[in-house]
């Protein structure tokens, strides 16, 4: 079983709306502690890990149900939706296409160098130093970068991502 099931098991059992409603019983919940007893440390983090593990399942039916992507995902970073509502109505009504910015960023252990460089394929390369930067870049450039594609010759330390509009439109 993957994570992505445990988590449709854990909240809304792989219903959307089940999960958004699981999702909001733990923000009652989570509040409802905050207002009764906010020095209460178990109690308060017992249920902000179960408004963290709603958010991940929920975060995770909403790509499985209907293949978007996590709605939490940069929450403080987020413009007004008001804004990004005005933006799309801007693109849609003078016929351009609408533009979005994708950041991601990756914290990487290169595990095994040597795997790492035969990965890239072009040892001989001049533009390659052989730094373990200029070999992750390489393989960012050329496919993408899927570290999972890779086995045990890098560890994702940790990531993240964000989407949204342009704001230069």
């Amino acid at each position: 079983m993957n994570e992505s099931q445990t988590d449709n098991q854990a909240t809304g059992h792989g219903d959307l709306l089940a999960g958004a409603r699981d999702l909001g019983s733990a923000i009652e919940e989570h509040a409802r502690v905050l207002s009764e007893s906010p020095d209460d440390y178990p109690r308060v983090v017992g249920a902000v890990n179960r408004l963290r593990a709603s958010a991940i399942a929920y975060a995770a039916l909403c790509a499985d149900q209907a293949g978007w992507g996590n709605p939490f995902s940069d929450l403080e970073n987020e413009p007004d939706s008001d804004d990004e509502e005005a933006e799309q109505a801007a693109g849609a009504a003078d016929g351009a296409a609408p533009v979005v910015v994708l950041e991601a960023s990756y914290r990487i252990r290169v595990n095994d160098m040597e795997a790492a460089t035969r990965l890239v394929g072009d040892q001989a390369s001049d533009d390659l130093l052989g730094a373990p930067s200029d070999v992750v870049s390489r393989l960012y450039v050329r496919d993408g970068w899927d570290p999972s594609l890779y086995g045990d010759v890098f560890d994702v330390l940790d990531q993240s991502w964000t989407c949204g509009p342009d704001p230069a439109r």
